[in-house]
């Protein structure tokens, strides 16, 4: 595009250019009353333009008078002008001039001599001497027409950063994520002695109640009948067992009698709780130790001045089996390393069982399952695959190992067993209890668990085969079904 410039001027404080160009339009003074140039006016601020007739009317602002009367013309005559007046045509003298050596724009700023020409000319701006007032350009653009393409109007480019606020917007949200993620699959525990301990999540619960009923970590639901002592977890770190034995109520499967906990988290301690009718064997017990053997003790649990956990013994806790609410009530809370603690039910002849932990550190396995979340591999006989189906000779937690029983209700019931799951029962047990030294109500204790591990309610078929004086010495309601 081409771009014209046209320069325009601009009267500041009411005065004159320093330079002031008049437009002469054939305007003209006269001495002598003379008649100026018909059809010729004043512009607006003094600026003079012949558009029209000329008409009484006010003059342009800054158009400034003389000493001298200032006339108007009407139809393009005067009466009277005397020498030195200066002629606006059109109007009065404009406003903020008072000296006859002033004027506004467009006025002569000198007086007219008589008969000589003020301005004359052809529309053409002269400078006419020096003003009293202040005077700047201005730069305008209008637009002329197609141009030759030499002149192009070029934006500025800016820089964009959207791009940028966009990209560090998505790794905060990203980094809130993955922030987010460590919290829920990392849990933060704290040790007695401060020391804090990062441990893996989730944390669940393995629950054991009546004979012996069992949860896994998992949700699995097996059932351990035979008599004898069994892998509840199994860890590097972290050992429980549990001592399964028979009882009246409940025909000779077993239920929970006795537990121990130890292993490297405990720094070598062994912690043992059987139930109320084992005396002795059954108190609260570390290291053989008896501890906190009185409803409402507490006892922490310390080695080498470093607390590693408490016992508290009280009434207080929800009990996994509501049938058991009518007994009196012996509850063991032990809260040890690592995130795992333990509730223990201590009744006359049983006891239900709590366990709550993280996933631990290399892997688990034992009646509670290996916590992988899996339920289908925590069957007994896949548990029994894994580890065993007994503790093994030399990792022992108990003093001793108990003499096994097997009742004729269970011997009853394992002939029930299909042809082909018995041989099976029989020939793998005879492998998972090698360096036992087994016998065989322990060798059919085996067997008996891999046959009806995974029956809830195999106590049911059992009565079954119950004789008047077992039924009579059980009751017409175990307390353990």
């Amino acid at each position: 595009l081409k771009l014209s410039l046209s320069l325009s001027y601009v009267i500041l404080h009411s005065g004159f250019p320093s330079q002031q160009p008049t437009m002469s339009s054939d305007v003209r003074t006269f001495h002598g009353g003379a008649a100026a140039s018909a059809g010729d006016q004043a512009g607006a601020g003094g600026a003079y333009a012949s558009y029209g007739p000329a008409v009484a009317g006010q003059a342009g602002v800054g158009c400034c008078a003389p000493t001298s009367n200032l006339y108007t013309l009407a139809n393009g005559q005067v009466s009277s002008l005397p020498a030195g007046s200066i002629l606006s045509v059109g109007g009065a003298a404009g406003a903020g001039c008072s000296t006859r050596s002033s004027g506004g724009m467009g006025c002569n700023p000198i007086a007219c001599m008589a008969g000589e020409e003020c301005n004359g000319g052809s529309g053409n701006m002269a400078f006419v001497g020096s003003g009293n007032g202040e005077w700047m350009t201005e730069t305008t653009y209008k637009y002329v027409g197609e141009g030759q393409g030499d002149v192009t109007f070029v934006a500025r480019k800016t820089k964009s950063y959207c791009g940028c606020f966009m990209c560090v917007a998505l790794l905060l949200a990203l980094l809130a994520f993955l922030c987010w993620l460590l919290i829920v699959n990392i849990t933060t525990t704290t040790t007695f002695d401060g020391t804090p301990v990062t441990t893996p999540s989730p944390v669940a619960t393995c629950t054991f109640w009546g004979d012996p009923h069992l949860v896994t970590f998992d949700g699995a639901r097996p059932s351990f009948y035979g008599d004898g002592e069994f892998w509840i977890v199994k860890n590097d770190k972290v050992s429980i067992q549990g001592r399964f034995m028979g009882t009246k109520y409940t025909f000779g499967l077993a239920a929970t009698n006795k537990i121990a906990v130890a292993g490297p988290f405990l720094e070598g301690h062994v912690i043992t709780i059987g139930t109320m009718e084992s005396g002795e064997d059954g108190k609260i017990k570390v290291d053989d130790v008896p501890v906190c053997n009185t409803l409402g003790c507490h006892y922490d649990l310390v080695h080498d001045d470093k607390q590693l956990g408490t016992i508290d013994f009280n009434t207080e806790g929800e009990l996994p089996d509501s049938a058991a609410s009518q007994f009196k009530r012996e509850i063991v809370h032990l809260d040890l390393p690592l995130g795992v603690s333990l509730t223990v039910f201590r009744w006359t002849n049983y006891m239900d069982l709590i366990i709550k932990m993280p996933q631990l550190e290399g892997g688990q396995d034992g009646a509670c399952g290996n916590f992988n979340g899996q339920v289908e591999d925590d069957s007994v006989r896949a548990i029994f695959d894994r580890i065993g189906a007994r503790v093994g000779a030399g990792e022992l937690l108990f003093s001793h190992r108990v003499d096994v029983e097997f009742t004729m209700e269970e011997v009853d019931m394992l002939n029930t067993c299909p042809d082909a799951g018995l041989e099976d029962a029989r020939s793998k047990c005879k492998m998972e209890l090698e360096g036992t030294n087994p016998t065989t109500n322990q060798l059919h204790a085996c067997m008996f668990d891999r046959c009806f591990g995974m029956n809830e309610h195999a106590l049911r078929t059992a009565r079954t085969f119950a004789s008047a004086a077992d039924l009579a010495a059980a009751g017409s309601m175990s307390p353990t079904a």
